[in-house]
């Protein structure tokens, strides 16, 4: 497994418990996304996502939030998020969301229940956003030396 090390007073550690490949500039639908990685909301099949330190929330919409609607229950609290696209309506959610690990000898997935913005009227990509998600997760993106080597380390913050 691709493995990443950190120091504690004591010795190094592993601390990432999976592994995959990220695309650079990819086209999710009409959308180009900067770092997309594959991910799985709830038990729908595997697709790719945004992956925004920026973002504040993860944010789900269109269909999939359609399709989950039911399984993720009642809402936190409903909220308004301003996009550069205009304001749309949603409410936070528990959502989990799993980062899904690369074939060979990348690891295991790694579920993680979020706090994420659902709302229908989203027509982006998913993303995923700092608070309620990668702020409970150590995550290192490295770029590779030629195209088809950028790998995204991912485990648990501790």
């Amino acid at each position: 497994m691709n493995q990443l090390l950190r120091r504690t007073e004591r010795d190094r550690r592993v601390w990432n418990t999976g592994s995959a490949l990220f695309r650079i500039s990819h086209e999710i639908d009409s959308w180009r996304v900067t770092v997309a990685v594959r991910c799985r909301i709830e038990r729908l099949e595997s697709s790719l996502a945004l992956l925004d330190t920026g973002a504040e929330w993860s944010v789900i919409g269109g269909d999939i939030a359609a399709e989950i609607r039911d399984e993720i229950g009642q809402p936190i609290e409903s909220s308004r998020m301003r996009t550069h696209l205009g304001s749309i309506d949603g409410s936070l959610h528990h959502v989990n969301i799993t980062l899904l690990a690369g074939e060979e000898d990348s690891g295991d997935d790694l579920t993680v229940e979020t706090t994420s913005f659902v709302s229908e009227e989203w027509e982006g990509p998913v993303v995923l956003g700092y608070r309620g998600f990668l702020e409970r997760i150590r995550f290192a993106l490295n770029p590779g030396v030629v195209p088809g080597e950028q790998i995204f380390y991912f485990g648990l913050a501790e």
